[in-house]
Order: structure tokens, then sequence, then C-alpha cells
């Protein structure tokens, strides 16, 4: 039985659901956990797919990113293009745009930066090659050949709904997460999930699919779906 985990970032903190699936049965929903990172990660999981940069550049953007976005189009804009670590560890925004105006790179939003705890959180694990990284918005690509409507939409939804209903019973995953989880990430955190079972089986595609630059530990930054 090959079990993995799907981690999506959720209300300061994340929402994860455990999955596993046996060579002649369906896939099975062990159990939702949310929480902090660290405390989500079971010995037994195959693969813990997660929908946050792993690994940074020390300079320029990442070529994952730049890949992933124009698997996306014309939807790219979803994935948003990681700054160098530099900026990461700056105090504030305005310190960190400083230093990527000085360098020539783009400008983060408020909303980018805001990511910076979660960065770090998963960067402690850096080290477990378990952990992947995912992006749910590809991996809907590859279940319906298509680009989803935006997530927050009824359509949307229902798009990734269908995705996701050839895989595993869908009613019955969304019925048994946390209450108050919304929607759109309990989703989120089944397609990391998805992909996270695609990466151990060795199906999952790369971005981008040379294998991807290293980062400071000479791991390569690429994104699963």
């Amino acid at each position: 039985m090959t079990t993995t985990l799907g981690v999506d970032g959720w209300s300061g903190a994340w929402v994860a659901v455990r999955v596993a699936r046996t060579r002649s049965g369906p896939v099975r929903i062990l159990g939702w956990q949310s929480g902090r990172f660290a405390d989500l990660l079971g010995d037994d999981d195959a693969v813990i797919g997660v929908d946050i940069p792993v690994g940074l550049a020390e300079r320029g953007q990442r070529r994952c990113d730049l890949a992933a976005r124009s698997a996306l189009r014309p939807a790219g804009s979803r994935i948003f293009v990681t700054a160098a670590r530099a900026a990461w560890a700056c105090p504030d925004l305005g310190a960190a745009n400083a230093w990527l105006r000085a360098t020539g790179e783009p400008a983060m939003s408020a909303q980018t930066f805001a990511l910076r705890s979660a960065i770090a959180e998963v960067a402690e694990h850096e080290s477990d090659r378990r952990v992947v990284e995912v992006h749910p918005e590809l991996a809907f690509v590859e279940l319906a050949g298509a680009v989803p409507k935006r997530k927050k939409t009824a359509v949307g939804v229902a798009q990734r709904i269908a995705a996701l209903a050839g895989w595993v019973d869908v009613v019955d995953a969304l019925a048994a997460a946390p209450d108050r989880v919304p929607v759109d990430d309990a989703l989120d955190a089944l397609a990391a999930a998805w992909t996270a079972m695609r990466v151990a089986d060795g199906s999952a595609r790369m971005y981008p699919d040379d294998g991807g630059d290293l980062d400071r530990t000479g791991r390569p930054m690429r994104i699963y779906a």
C-alpha cells in the first residue's frame, strides 16, 4: 500500500489529506489534518506534496515557476514567480522590494510576501526528499485536460470536483474534511495528494522537464503535476 500526503495552506497554517492506494483497490482517504507543517508529516508517507515553493534561487527567477506559468496559459498568473532567497530574508515588504529593484528583479506583492513564514516552515524540511513542490492548478489541467475556471467560482468548483471524481469519491472526501476548511482549499489538498501519488509511482509531469536548476543544498527546484 502506497500512502501519500497532500498539503495546502489554510488560515495561517495547513490542511492536509492522507490517501492510500493498494495494488488491487481504489484510492482511500485515510484522514485529514490541520496545523503546523511539521506536525502533519507521517513516517509512512512515501511522498508529501505541498503547494509552496520548495527551494529558492540565489539570484533571478526560478525556471520551474516560469515553465509552470507557461503551461497554465492563459491563467499563468495563478502561479507566482518566487523571488530570490535574500528577498525573503528582508524584515518587511519594502526592504524586500528595495533589494529586488537593486538587482533588477520584479517586485513582490504583499500577498506574495505574506507567504514568507510558510516558505520558511517548509524549508525546515528541505532535507526530507519526500517533500516535493506541487501546484493544484497544474494538477487539474492534467486531470481535466484544460485550465479550469477560477476556484472561487461555482463553475470552477464543479470542474475540480468532476476532475477528481475519477480518482476518489470526492463527496465523501470533502464530507470528512476539518470543520471550517473552505471547499477550494480542501480540493487543492486532494489535488496535491493526487500529484504526490503520481510522484510516488513515477508518472508525474515535471516543470521544467529537464529537471530544474539546483538550490543551495544541491536539490533540483521543480514543480510536479
